[in-house]
């Protein structure tokens, strides 16, 4: 090699390396973690919202197959599950905080 092609091939390893470096940065940005309170938070009320899912579920299917016996009872169900509505709303938004809280987080640091 001459000494005019070392400073071109010197130039680009360093940005290859340069580059190399940011890729990681990234990658370690866009990994998404849980802390403590928010993995107990989604393994607490995973449950609920999970037996909320299948209630609505439960209702709607018996409600189209089987209208004539569910049709006398139908209004005491929908309270039920308007009640059963409240808590698993509160749920979702206090993991949607914890999560917003992460992000608000990352990008005061980044900023």
């Amino acid at each position: 090699m001459t000494d005019l092609e070392q400073p071109e091939a010197r130039s680009t390893e360093e940005r290859l390396f340069d580059a190399q470096l940011r890729i990681v940065e990234l990658e370690a940005q866009t990994k998404t973690t849980l802390t403590g309170t928010q993995f107990l938070t989604i393994l607490l009320v995973g449950p609920l919202i999970l037996a909320f899912v299948v209630l609505g579920v439960m209702i709607v299917w018996k409600t189209t197959s089987k209208p004539a016996e569910i049709a006398p009872h139908l209004d005491i169900i929908l309270v039920a599950f308007a009640i059963f509505a409240t808590p698993v709303t509160g749920a979702v938004s206090a993991i949607v905080g914890l999560m917003s809280d992460e992000i608000k987080a990352r990008v005061k640091d980044d900023g």
